[in-house]
């Protein structure tokens, strides 16, 4: 009965037909295109067991060819964006729409109950957004780990919420964690189907006991999970880094959604504004140091090379031993190091330390030309001989000589206020506008929007909102009117040091990111351009700038 009235429904409406049949046409060709893109990827890694066709190394055509291929594994992953994201988002307008009530103050003033509740319905929405982000994978849990530490943009109880986020993310069952330890050390047989290269085969002939004792799960992050335990050769006690399974392609899946994100917004850039098309480069080297973290192989490198140059400095911070004959691509064992959190210890403690952080960090970004992107809560601790110590080194990038030297000429330039030689010279220099570009123009907008929204906030929280509220449209009409773009290893130093500002933000309200930078910045500019240029450049620029603060002028 049914299939006659379905047959007189097509006879009748003939675009009902060709819209049914379309639609059924382009589903079974994407489900087979998948379908055949997944056994011609199995018949690849049966040949050739040592290598996967996602690649090792962050590759942009690589990743887009691989997910090109499957229309329905990319559908399904925007659905599942959608589906756990567009509540929050939902609640969130609700809750702004009820706050700009007319009627709001008038209940506010006769109800008693108001601000608990109105508390209540805050954390409701934190968790809800903790739980998105959780469910939601890798590269959204890290994006929540970046607003954890942001005191100046997210409210305390969305704040206390997301930083969960940072090192109590939802574990994996112990054993399957166990059973990458094992297959990576060698200490079981080989699958012929793992997309993992150069594997530890020193233990072939022993067994996980054997091996470690007391080991036990004691963090879970967003890409692995960290297990402690006592190397039984020796007896020291390690940290052991597990890889969760599939965390590759999970993880260049959504890299993959970025990259198209980027090209759309170049699109739109292009046709509406005068702005250079920068999307893609910015984005693709976000995702090259994102990818970057998967390989714990180049983590460990890292670490050890990070170890050696800041010791050759004499920097008093702790770097933990890695451990390479337990270490693989999937698993990195290294150092235990004792110590809490720097974020949770005494303001005096943060006080103290966080000077310490700053200069490491601008040693790393201005001197090494490698630097650690990565410096949330988790990754800082206070050892118990009162040290501050660095781990994780997955994501890390470089910057070359030339914009070291720019950098740090544009820091000195924006301490001392020479917005003439930062607009006209160092935002050139640095890649923000190009070399031919006429800067006249831009100069009084610029001079405003570094005035506001960074040297006039300082570290009060409320007072850094309202001015960039008030600088809001001076930002849109620099990205809409002028060929203004962000340099692509921009995206990492800003993150750096966001993630240490917060920080700072959270045990020390009176930190000022720009003053903690001056005594380093200022050392390395004497390096850079010697003592008497150096010299000639600050007194031209205490003589231009003498209502500036006695304490840069002495530095």
């Amino acid at each position: 009965m049914m299939s006659v009235r379905f047959q007189q429904a097509i006879r009748h409406r003939p675009w009902l037909s060709c819209w049914v049949g379309g639609g059924t046409l382009a589903v079974a060709t994407a489900a087979g295109t998948e379908a055949y893109s997944d056994i011609q990827e199995n018949r690849y890694l049966a040949e050739q067991s040592d290598q996967c066709s996602l690649p090792m190394e962050y590759n942009r055509q690589q990743i887009r060819e691989y997910w090109i291929r499957r229309p329905v594994s990319v559908i399904t992953r925007l659905g599942k964006i959608t589906y756990e994201l567009s509540p929050c988002l939902a609640s969130y307008m609700h809750y702004s729409l009820y706050l700009s009530n007319p009627g709001l103050h008038a209940f506010q003033e006769n109800n008693d109950n108001y601000e608990v509740r109105l508390e209540e319905s805050k954390r409701l929405q934190a968790v809800q957004l903790r739980e998105a982000l959780t469910n939601l994978g890798p590269a959204f849990i890290k994006a929540g780990q970046q607003l954890a530490i942001r005191p100046d943009l997210v409210p305390p109880v969305v704040l206390k919420e997301l930083q969960q986020l940072c090192d109590s993310v939802r574990p994996i069952p112990d054993d399957v964690a166990l059973e990458v330890l094992k297959k990576e050390l060698g200490l079981m047989e080989r699958m012929h189907t793992s997309c993992s290269k150069g594997k530890n085969n020193n233990f072939a002939s022993r067994k996980l006991d054997d091996v470690f004792e007391n080991l036990h799960l004691v963090a879970a992050a967003s890409l692995g999970q960290v297990y402690k335990a006592k190397l039984k050769d020796s007896g020291r006690d390690v940290a052991i880094k597990i890889q969760r399974p599939g965390m590759r392609k999970a993880f260049s899946l959504d890299l993959f959604l970025l990259q198209g994100w980027g090209d759309f917004m170049d699109v739109f850039t292009t046709i509406f504004t005068k702005q250079k098309p920068f999307h893609r480069t910015l984005f693709d080297s976000f995702s090259r140091g994102s990818y970057s973290e998967l390989d714990y192989e180049n983590e460990a490198k890292n670490q050890s090379h990070f170890q050696y140059e800041l010791g050759k400095r004499n920097c008093p911070v702790k770097i933990p031993d890695v451990y390479y004959d337990y270490s693989t691509q999937l698993v990195l064992t290294t150092e235990w190091i004792d110590g809490v959190k720097l974020a949770d210890s005494p303001s005096s403690t943060i006080r103290r330390l966080i000077p310490v952080g700053v200069e490491l960090f601008l040693t790393q970004l201005l001197d090494i030309g490698a630097f650690h992107s990565d410096p949330h809560p988790g990754n800082l601790l206070v050892t118990k001989d009162g040290k501050l110590c660095l781990l994780d080194f997955g994501l890390c990038a470089e910057v070359d000589q030339r914009e070291r030297e720019a950098m740090t000429r544009a820091i000195v330039h924006l301490l001392y206020r020479d917005f003439d030689m930062l607009i006209h010279s160092d935002t050139k220099e640095l890649g923000f506008l190009p070399h031919d570009f006429d800067t006249e123009e831009l100069k009084p907008i610029l001079t405003k929007v570094l005035t506001g929204g960074l040297l006039e906030s300082g570290s009060d929280m409320k007072k850094r909102k309202r001015k960039l509220m008030e600088i809001s449209n001076e930002l849109n009409e620099i990205f809409f009117r002028y060929p203004f773009q962000v340099p692509g290893f921009f995206a990492l130093v800003t993150r750096g040091l966001g993630l240490l500002e917060g920080i700072a933000l959270v045990g020390d309200p009176d930190f000022d990111i720009f003053m903690a930078s001056a005594p380093y910045a200022t050392k390395r500019a004497a390096s850079i351009l010697g003592d008497y240029g150096y010299r000639r450049m600050t007194k031209s620029l205490t003589r231009r700038n003498s209502n500036r603060s006695s304490g840069i002028a002495e530095l």
